[in-house]
């Protein structure tokens, strides 16, 4: 028996989402997360208010890295008398 690939979609919820199907799968999206799903849980997201994402959300590490604060370099040095 050959496998096949499951299509999946990146979905974004604008407000808190409860999506159930007949097919007994639920799921919950809060307000601005990103999710990936299989396509037939994605479509019905999508039905209930959610949007497509086109791109990849960013992982945690790469906004922790953009978001820290980068030392600020001096060009002269000041000289301290006593």
């Amino acid at each position: 028996m050959a496998e096949q690939e499951i299509k999946k979609m990146l979905v974004k919820a604008s407000e808190d989402v409860y999506v159930a199907l007949t097919t007994g799968d639920a799921v919950r999206l809060e307000a601005g997360e990103t999710r990936e799903f299989p396509d037939y849980i994605a479509y019905a997201c999508i039905q209930a208010g959610c949007t497509e994402v086109k791109e990849a959300p960013k992982k945690m590490e790469e906004l922790i890295e953009e978001t820290k604060e980068k030392p600020k370099k001096t060009t002269k040095s000041k000289k301290v008398e006593e």
